[in-house]
């Protein structure tokens, strides 16, 4: 008996320092039809590093039809944010409150790539179009 709640007490503190790997991205998520399998959608969440409680918040969050800011974790072998819309939830880059929250060189380098295209893109395409590449890359 002493060494299971010693084995549990292990567990729960191995617990309490998982934070989940892979490269943090700022998502807004929003309903983009009925959520018809909101467990398989838990367990992709799951998979872009919510903990349970999370993943099933979100789920009835977006069921409601709120828009959801949530941090997913991007890993080079796990999918796209973008695979969400298979359950229902669709994945979009947040919209910068005022263009003094992303730093002057930031911008001038999204201005220089998106001048260098020949469709020449506004800037709101090119940031779109560069977290787009950026989430699909292998």
């Amino acid at each position: 008996m002493k060494e299971a709640l010693e084995r549990r007490e292990r567990d729960r503190s191995a617990g309490a320092d998982h934070r989940p790997s892979g490269l943090p991205v700022e998502l807004v998520l929003q309903a983009s039809s009925p959520i018809e399998q909101p467990v398989s959608l838990v367990r992709a969440l799951m998979d872009f590093g919510l903990d349970l409680r999370d993943a099933h918040d979100t789920v009835d969050r977006l069921a409601s039809g709120e828009r959801i800011y949530v941090t997913l974790h991007l890993t080079p072998s796990g999918n796209s944010p973008f695979a969400l819309s298979q359950f229902g939830a669709a994945a979009s880059a947040p919209q910068p409150v005022e263009a003094s929250t992303i730093p002057g060189d930031v911008l001038g380098a999204i201005d220089a790539w998106r001048l260098s295209r020949p469709e020449r893109p506004s800037r709101e395409e090119a940031i779109g179009m560069i977290l787009r590449s950026g989430l699909a890359a292998p």
